[in-house]
């Protein structure tokens, strides 16, 4: 009589996607105005968007990394990359490759990598109540031009709020997921119903929560954007020569 072995294989749990949740150092780049984090994330994202060359991939790629290595990020804070991300980037490089255009394809890849990567330093050292002070600063100048600064500002702030609410949802989903099991391997057709699922239990969650929150903003009344002032350091201004310094390195050099 033959006893079946049951092989039991241990895998590194995979780590989710955090959005907009700050890694808890104290670093220069964490104690950086959030509006200076902004502002340079900007520069440099339209930067490389207009100027996609190697040599602007290199200077925005050290950088970053510079950034990195200052701001302390450890390596938890980056998701696990499913392997079918891999897969479709192999995939639609080997397509490329045939029509002669994959130098192209690389740098673009580079490229949406790189402002994923600048999206991401800005969630991981910026408090979500210090992206809020710091828009009325931001937006500011456009008051001049006798635009609804304060509906802007009131709009960005309250979908700021609701993201944390979002992700709690997304989490909760995913959790109950994986609590059902998987019940073999999923088909095209399988994996699509649970992507419907999935986004329709958040989109339902999320409209009840707007509801609630604009009866709760109407019984409240209106209330003006409370306005402040940029707390400017050293750390801001050498934050702001060196990004303009590598801008203009970028659009000159590259």
């Amino acid at each position: 009589m033959r006893r079946a072995r049951s092989r039991t294989t241990t895998r590194a749990p995979r780590r989710p996607l955090i959005l907009l949740r700050p890694v808890p150092r104290e670093t220069p780049v964490h104690r950086l105005w959030a509006g200076t984090k902004l502002l340079a994330a900007t520069a440099l994202a339209v930067t490389v968007a207009f100027v996609p060359t190697w040599r602007s991939l290199l200077v925005l790629g050290v950088v970053l990394a510079t950034t990195i290595v200052v701001a302390r990020i450890p390596r938890g804070a980056v998701p696990t990359v499913p392997w079918w991300v891999f897969a479709s980037v192999g995939f639609f490089a080997a397509l490329n490759s045939f029509g002669g255009g994959l130098d192209p394809y690389v740098r673009s890849v580079l490229v949406g990598l790189a402002l994923l990567i600048v999206a991401s330093l800005v969630g991981w050292t910026t408090r979500l109540s210090d992206i809020v002070d710091a828009l009325p600063v931001l937006f500011a100048p456009l008051r001049l031009l006798r635009c609804p600064v304060d509906e802007w500002v009131t709009t960005c702030t309250l979908a700021l709020r609701v993201l944390p609410s979002i992700r709690e949802e997304l989490r909760m989903v995913f959790a109950a997921r994986a609590l059902r099991g998987r019940p073999g391997v999923p088909t095209p057709r399988g994996l699509w119903h649970q992507v419907v699922d999935a986004v329709g239990a958040v989109v339902s969650v999320s409209l009840r929560q707007v509801r609630d929150l604009g009866d709760a903003l109407a019984v409240r009344g209106q209330r003006t954007v409370v306005r402040t002032r940029p707390h400017w350091g050293t750390g801001d201004l050498v934050t702001v020569l060196v990004v303009t310094s590598a801008c203009t390195v970028m659009a000159v050099w590259g």
